[in-house]
C-alpha cells in the first residue's frame, strides 16, 4: 500500500501545476543566462522577452553603452535653438508633431518647433554632427516652454557628472563619416597636440580685447591638429558659435582671394566654447590636410555667438610647411 502511494505522489509530480502557479511548457522556460558581476543590464525586461521568443543569442545593452537623452519641450507658439559644438549633418524626427530646421547662416544651430497645438505622445529628435558625437532629446508638447535657447557644448561638464552617477555613457565611440577613421585615436592625438609647448607666436587676430592666436601645427595620418588659443581680455564672456577653416585661391596680379573651399572640422577638443571674460582657453581643430600650393593660403574664422567679436587670420604655406608630426 505505501509503496502505490509512492508511485502517486511522483506521477503528480509530472501531472499538476504547483499551487498558484501556471507552468510554461519546457520550450517556453526562460533559458538561465549568468552575467557577468561588470553587466548592469539597460534593457533587463526587454532583454527577458527576447530570451522568451528563443533568440537563446540575444545580447543586454549594458548601462555604460547608453547615450543619454535630453529632456525637451517644445510649443507652436516659441521656435527652440539648440547649438552644437559641431556642424549638423544629420537630424531624425520620430514623428511628425515636430518640425525641425538647420540654420542657414550657422548650420550648428538647430530650431526646433511643434507642429501641434495640442499635446501629442513623447517622441524623439536625434542629432548627428559633423564630428561625429550625437545627441538625443525625448521631446514633449509643453505649453509655455521654459528653456528656448540652448548651448550643448556648455553641458558638457554636468553631461560628465551626471552620466557617471547614472552609470551610462562611458566610451566616448562616434559616428563615423565612411573614411574608417578612428576617432579614438584623433581624440588622442587632439590631446597630445593640446599638451604640446607653442612653438608658434605673433599669428591670429584681435578684436574689442578678445585674441586668438595659433600655438602650433601638427600632423598624423591624413589630419592637421591646429592648437589655437583664445584669450579673452574684457569682462565679458565670450563663446564661440562656430569655427570654420578654409582653403582659398589667391590671384597673383591683386593678391585677394578669388574662391574658397571649406575644410570640414573633424574634432574639437575641449567642446566647452565659453571663454569667461578674464581667461583663456587652448582649443585644438582637426581638419583634413590639403595640399596648399603658392596660390592658395589657409583662412581660419571663429564666430562669437550673439555677439558681433568675429575673428579671422591667415595661415600662410609657410607656416604650415612648419608642421610637426605628433
Amino acid at each position: 500500500m505505501k509503496a502505490i502511494k509512492n508511485m502517486i505522489k511522483t506521477a503528480l509530480l509530472f501531472v499538476l501545476p504547483l499551487a498558484g502557479v501556471a507552468q510554461r511548457p519546457p520550450e517556453m522556460q526562460t533559458p538561465e543566462v549568468q552575467m557577468p558581476k561588470t553587466t548592469v543590464m539597460a534593457n533587463k525586461q526587454m532583454f527577458f522577452e527576447t530570451l522568451n521568443n528563443k533568440n537563446t543569442y540575444a545580447l543586454p545593452i549594458d548601462r555604460a553603452s547608453v547615450i543619454g537623452s535630453y529632456a525637451l519641450g517644445v510649443s507652436q507658439q516659441k521656435t527652440v535653438h539648440i547649438m552644437f559644438p559641431s556642424e549638423i549633418k544629420e537630424v531624425d524626427v520620430g514623428n511628425r508633431y515636430v518640425m525641425v530646421q538647420v540654420t542657414e547662416a550657422f548650420n550648428n544651430v538647430l530650431r526646433v518647433k511643434a507642429n501641434a497645438d495640442e499635446k501629442f505622445s513623447e517622441t524623439n529628435v536625434t542629432v548627428i554632427c559633423r564630428d561625429g558625437s550625437l545627441y538625443s532629446f525625448l521631446t514633449s508638447y509643453e505649453d509655455n516652454p521654459e528653456v528656448v535657447n540652448i548651448s550643448i557644448g556648455n553641458n558638457a561638464q554636468s553631461d560628465a557628472a551626471v552620466s557617471k552617477a547614472l552609470g551610462i555613457n562611458f566610451t566616448k565611440q562616434r559616428v563615423l563619416d565612411g573614411s574608417n577613421e578612428n576617432f579614438t585615436e584623433i581624440e588622442s592625438m587632439a590631446q597630445t597636440a593640446l599638451d604640446k609647448k607653442p612653438y608658434i607666436h605673433n599669428v591670429g587676430a584681435y578684436t574689442m580685447r578678445v585674441t586668438a592666436l595659433v600655438q602650433g601645427i601638427y600632423t598624423q595620418g591624413d589630419n592637421l591638429y591646429y592648437v589655437i588659443k583664445v584669450d579673452n581680455r574684457s569682462e565679458i564672456d565670450y563663446t564661440m558659435a562656430f569655427a570654420k577653416f578654409f582653403v582659398l585661391d589667391i590671384s597673383e596680379a591683386k593678391r585677394v582671394a578669388v574662391q574658397e573651399e571649406e575644410l570640414p572640422i573633424k574634432y574639437q577638443l575641449p567642446t566647452e566654447r565659453t571663454i569667461a571674460g578674464g581667461t583663456e582657453k587652448t582649443f585644438t581643430f582637426v581638419v583634413p590636410v590639403r595640399a596648399i600650393s603658392d596660390s592658395k593660403q589657409v583662412d581660419m574664422e571663429i564666430y562669437e555667438a550673439d555677439g558681433a567679436r568675429h575673428l579671422r587670420f591667415t595661415i600662410d604655406r609657410k607656416l604650415l610647411q612648419k608642421a610637426k608630426k605628433l
